[in-house]
């Protein structure tokens, strides 16, 4: 029963990261920049095991450059690739095909969609968003940094 709950624990400490995590960490001035700083201290701390796929990193360049500027962009991406605790999920041919299943089936945007192929290819439950657009998902638990 002991190894059961240890188990049950971890899960719960695992976390799928949403790029919008890290782009409201690296730009905004306001509580939710704030609240994103802290959440990523306490991945930094080792509180979450976090996972997010390969293409999070596109979309962090990608939002901050259309934001901000390109230099603001690549050192949010070195704290992106330099961030312990955090595993980067491939997108592979089994991964793009749960995500066509997901993006033909849910009511998500297709970048979303794949966000949540790779979230569920690691059976992982919790993710850390602000996007209510996974609110609609059964069976995974969305983690508002903006309202901690």
């Amino acid at each position: 029963m002991k190894n059961e709950q240890k188990e049950q624990e971890l899960k719960f400490k695992e976390v799928y990261l949403d790029a919008n995590l890290f782009v409201y960490a690296a730009i905004s001035t306001e509580q939710q920049g704030e609240s994103a700083r802290k959440m990523l201290e306490e991945i930094e701390r080792g509180n979450y095991e976090a996972y997010t796929a390969a293409l999070t990193f596109d979309e962090i360049l990608w939002a901050i450059t259309k934001h901000n500027d390109k230099e603001t962009a690549y050192k949010a991406a070195e704290r992106f690739l330099s961030l312990p605790h955090l595993t980067l999920i491939e997108i592979n041919t089994s991964l793009v095909q749960s995500f066509i299943e997901i993006y033909k089936n849910e009511k998500l945007k297709p970048r979303d969609a794949l966000h949540l192929a790779a979230m569920q290819s690691q059976n992982i439950k919790t993710m850390i968003s602000s996007d209510a657009d996974f609110d609609i998902i059964k069976g995974i638990k969305r983690m508002d940094f903006t309202k901690r």
